[in-house]
């Protein structure tokens, strides 16, 4: 007698999301993002900020790839980890770093051409970093199985941390 091989459960979107998309470096690249919105925008123009944003998020993305590429080439234990092994780790593991840039900065190239108007284009990158880390927070329930309340009540909090955070990224550079 064979028994059914056991079927795999389809994976739903929101796990694949949360997954792919709610990492730390996601989180921090949305802060990080919007702390440097914030802080170029006096007098800059959106096409200045946009580079600046683009730059900034490339240079810590690189960081954190040298950084972790560093923490894990070498022995772990018994088993040794190539170079090449610990560098693509890296660049998968800090993936979010540069993903969580790109709304905002395509928000800000609408202001640098002109389909918005570059305050509402200012004003809506920094709205766009808020509702990135509600929906980052969302997603963290939800995969939890958290009641759609709990989820929205999670997000909310996760957005307000990180304007909070934000604000103090900003006080203290």
């Amino acid at each position: 007698m064979t028994t059914p091989a056991p079927t795999a459960k389809p994976v739903s979107i929101s796990r694949l999301l949360r997954h792919e998309f709610v990492t730390p470096e996601s989180i921090y690249g949305t802060i990080l993002v919007s702390a440097i919105i914030v802080l170029v925008e006096d007098g800059e123009s959106d096409f200045s900020l946009l580079v600046t944003v683009a730059a900034s998020s490339f240079v810590f993305w690189v960081a954190h790839v040298f950084a972790t590429t560093v923490a894990h080439h070498g022995r772990t234990g018994a088993q040794q980890v190539p170079l090449g092994e610990a560098l693509a780790y890296a660049v998968r593991h800090s993936a979010g770093l540069l993903t969580s840039a790109i709304i905002p900065i395509l928000v800000l190239a609408l202001g640098a051409v002109g389909v918005l108007d570059e305050a509402a284009a200012y004003q809506l990158s920094l709205l766009v970093g808020v509702l990135i880390l509600v929906v980052l927070g969302w997603l963290a329930f939800a995969d939890r199985g958290a009641r759609w309340y709990t989820c929205l009540l999670a997000g909310a909090v996760t957005g307000l941390l990180g304007v909070a955070v934000i604000m103090l990224k900003v006080v203290f550079h």
